[in-house]
Formats: structure tokens, C-alpha cells, sequence
């Protein structure tokens, strides 16, 4: 009797282990995964409005787009937010005229641009910012659905109404520090005017640390073109521009090159894909100005 009692405790015991440790398992999982995904800041949601452009769509499309009704994204059917707003104007297109040695905008017949506002309770991680549960990145596809339409657009206004965005404190790792430029070319003025200094950029991906915008420049984006003669000038493009932003980050030297926060690889002529908090866009490594050791 006391050899069966004394085997049924050490099997309770064991179970209890068991059941403790599969716990703390599921724990850190879940702190990983949420770690990874950049939701170890407070989920404090706020109002915000986000404008999703819709290009080239057959005029009355937006008679399917009404004030208050909920939209959704269309891949999953994760909740965006509820229109508040839906206009549209003419579609236009730009082509070169060599008769005329410059670009040329003109109105293309049965076509609109369709911008709807859209508002949502947000919230904010280290990395982007989701509006209900879609993450929402200028520049970035959308592909949206409401009650009577669906189509991909982009987002090309973010409105924090106010709300003040938890501070990012990302720093990154290695032993030398770099700045340097990204430049993206042939961009549209929205990407101008959602990338702020002190923001972070961020290898989509991998997650890789880039750095933190100290500076950003803008110019017109020219292109060559060629004249009926066949001599060639350099022209500008409306409504298009190349912008330098220059970052700062940190690096691990290693023989082959420079990794920034021990990842992507730091090389002048390189293209990279690159996200901060707001905005989604392909760059290319521009120069470096300086690299330094840091303690």
C-alpha cells in the first residue's frame, strides 16, 4: 500500500512538471513571436485616417463607395476601417513629347483616380503602424474590398489626428557606426512627406536595422529623352522627384564588407528594400560619407 501511494505521488509530481513546463513554452513563444512582430509597445489605440488612392479605375466606380461603410482587406478579410470621405478626379498621363522637347499631361478619357478616407482605432509598434489589423505603409499595395466594390490601391496619406506615436528605440548592433544615403528615384511627392527625421528604416524581411534618417533632400527626377534630330537632353518629369535620405547606423565590420546591425550588407550601387513606420519603397545605397568605431 505505501509502495502504491508513493508511485502515485512521484506521478503527479512529474505530470505537475510537465504541465508547468509546457506552459512556460507557450509563454515564450508567444513573447517571441510578438517580440518579432514589433508589438512590445503598448497597443494604446488612437483615431487615425488613412487616403487610399485607386488609379486608373472606370469612371463611377466611386457610387460603390459610400460614407460609413466598413471596408475590409480583401486577401484575408481583416478589418481596415469605416470611409469617411470618397472623391475622385480625372485620370491623367504623362508621355514625352519630342516635338515639343518636354513631357506632356493630358486627361485620359473614362478614367478616374478615386481617394477614399478611411478612419480606424490604431495602434502603433516600433516598425508600423495598423489600422484595425492591417498594417498600412505609403507606397505599399492595399488591396481593399467594401460592400459593393474591390480593387488594389495604395496608401498616399496617413492622418494621426493628433495622436502622439510611441517612441521608437530601436539602436542597433556592432562596433562601427556609418552614415550614409539611400536614394530613391522616380518617387512621387507622398513618400517626401511621410519620411521624417528620426525615423527608422528597416530591412522588410529580415528585419535588419538600417539606420535613422538624419537628413533628407529633394530633387526633380529628369530623365533622357531624344528629340526627332536624335540628339538626346536631359528632361524633368512632372510630379516625380529623386530623394537622398541620409541615414545613420550601426555595423559589424567584417572582411567581405560592412553589415548593418550584423545583417544587410552595406554596398554603394546596391538596390534594397527598405520600410519605416510609414512608408514601403525600394532604394539604392548611395555613398558613405563616414564610418567610425563607437565604444
Amino acid at each position: 500500500m505505501e509502495d502504491k501511494q508513493t508511485r502515485k505521488l512521484h506521478f503527479n509530481i512529474f505530470d505537475l512538471l510537465i504541465l508547468l513546463l509546457a506552459a512556460a513554452v507557450g509563454v515564450g513563444v508567444l513573447a517571441l513571436r510578438n517580440r518579432a512582430a514589433g508589438t512590445d509597445v503598448a497597443r494604446e489605440t488612437v483615431p487615425m485616417r488613412c487616403t487610399v488612392e485607386f488609379i486608373r479605375v472606370v469612371d463611377g466606380m466611386e457610387e460603390a463607395m459610400h460614407p460609413g461603410d466598413s471596408v475590409f482587406r480583401s486577401t484575408d478579410g481583416a478589418y481596415f476601417g469605416k470611409i469617411v470621405d470618397v472623391s475622385s478626379v480625372p485620370h491623367k498621363e504623362v508621355e514625352y513629347a519630342p516635338a515639343l522637347g518636354q513631357y506632356v499631361e493630358y486627361e485620359a478619357a473614362e478614367y478616374s483616380d478615386i481617394y477614399v478616407v478611411v478612419e480606424s482605432e490604431c495602434y502603433a509598434t516600433e516598425r508600423e503602424l495598423v489600422f484595425g489589423s492591417v498594417p498600412v505603409k505609403i507606397g505599399a499595395e492595399l488591396p481593399v474590398k467594401g460592400r459593393g466594390f474591390a480593387r488594389v490601391g495604395y496608401a498616399v496619406a496617413l492622418d494621426t489626428m493628433g495622436a502622439a506615436l510611441p517612441e521608437n528605440t530601436a539602436a542597433g548592433v556592432g562596433g562601427c557606426e556609418a552614415v550614409y544615403t539611400l536614394l530613391f528615384e522616380d518617387a512621387r511627392s507622398f513618400y517626401e512627406e511621410n519620411i521624417h527625421l528620426g525615423d527608422r528604416f528597416y530591412e522588410p524581411k529580415t528585419g535588419t536595422l538600417l539606420g535613422t534618417v538624419e537628413a533628407l533632400s529633394v530633387r526633380p527626377h529628369e530623365e533622357t529623352a531624344l528629340a526627332p534630330d536624335g540628339t538626346a537632353s536631359v528632361v524633368a518629369k512632372p510630379g516625380r522627384y529623386d530623394l537622398t535620405v541620409t541615414l545613420r547606423g550601426r555595423f559589424v565590420d567584417k572582411a567581405d564588407g560592412y553589415y548593418l546591425d550584423g545583417g544587410a550588407e552595406l554596398k554603394v550601387g546596391a538596390s534594397i528594400a527598405v520600410e519605416s513606420r510609414t512608408i514601403s519603397r525600394t532604394g539604392v545605397f548611395a555613398a558613405i560619407e563616414s564610418v567610425e568605431g563607437v565604444a
